[in-house]
């Protein structure tokens, strides 16, 4: 009887402390679990920081336009600040990139770290992370470049219509593929230039899978960046993709972010509809 006890308590034990040893088990994918989250706090601080000086930055502007300047050189120095103005819009995207994307990478640098030779293994997973982040950098430059034509529509309609179309996409075949592709992974060579190749070829084709099932969602991203609910729109759509990415069962998480992109949708448009009408 009390040997029965003692196991059923050790069973229990076991139970409670299971997903504390699973969490302090050595990760190979720490470290870029760490950048992920150092990404986050940039993007945070850099959101606080822009909204502490908002107030400055329009008396500095009023002042500029205010005093006298020089007709010469204008268009010059305005095709500088356009450059450096994509420049820094790239940079916050591919910052971006790391705080929502690698975190749903994990499971693949997972997979490479361990059919990766352990002195070659961090090496392998760099490279990895880096295709894979050049696809989605890639996708993010050819996005802004034709920015200004929804920054043009009236407040809240482009957000409505990237959102709707979101959630649409949510719900096709081509999704459903795509995020199949996701959870496929592939034998890599355990050293040498094939080991080299094979990882990269790796890392495209999983950054090409995930931007056919998650295009959609950055192109939300891309709307609502700089606004005033920029991180709340960051934490939702980084949340679909990784329940999207983790589940093993992703067609019900799918179709509960197909809803709830729907219901955003809708909030973002009707309150500005109703304004109009009153």
């Amino acid at each position: 009887m009390r040997g029965t006890t003692a196991r059923a308590a050790s069973r229990v034990r076991l139970l409670w402390t299971a997903p504390v040893r699973r969490l302090l088990r050595p990760r190979v994918s720490l470290v870029f679990e760490l950048v992920a989250v150092a990404a986050w706090i940039a993007l945070i601080a850099s959101a606080v920081t822009g909204d502490s000086h908002d107030g400055d930055r329009a008396g500095a502007s009023h002042h500029h336009m205010s005093a006298p300047h020089e007709v010469h050189g204008v268009s010059a120095s305005a095709s500088v600040s356009a450059s450096a103005s994509a420049s820094v819009n790239v940079a916050m995207w591919a910052l971006m990139s790391v705080a929502m994307m690698l975190p749903a990478a994990v499971p693949a640098l997972v997979h490479v770290g361990t059919n990766s030779l352990r002195w070659r293994r961090r090496r392998a997973m760099a490279t990895f992370a880096a295709v894979y982040l050049a696809v989605w950098i890639g996708y993010g430059a050819l996005l802004l470049a034709p920015a200004q034509l929804w920054a043009r529509l009236p407040e809240g309609v482009a957000l409505a219509c990237a959102l709707a179309l979101a959630a649409a996409w949510q719900l096709t075949v081509h999704k459903r593929r795509a995020l199949r592709d996701c959870h496929r992974s592939s034998p890599l060579p355990p050293s040498g230039r094939r080991a080299v190749a094979g990882t990269c070829r790796f890392g495209l084709r999983q950054g090409w899978a995930c931007l056919r099932s998650c295009w959609a969602l950055m192109l939300v991203m891309a709307v609502a960046s700089g606004g005033n609910g920029m991180l709340v729109w960051m934490a939702v759509l980084t949340g679909i993709v990784i329940t999207e990415r983790l589940a093993r069962t992703p067609r019900r998480p799918t179709r509960l972010a197909a809803a709830v992109l729907a219901v955003a949708a809708l909030a973002v448009l009707l309150p500005d509809t109703a304004w109009r009408w009153y």
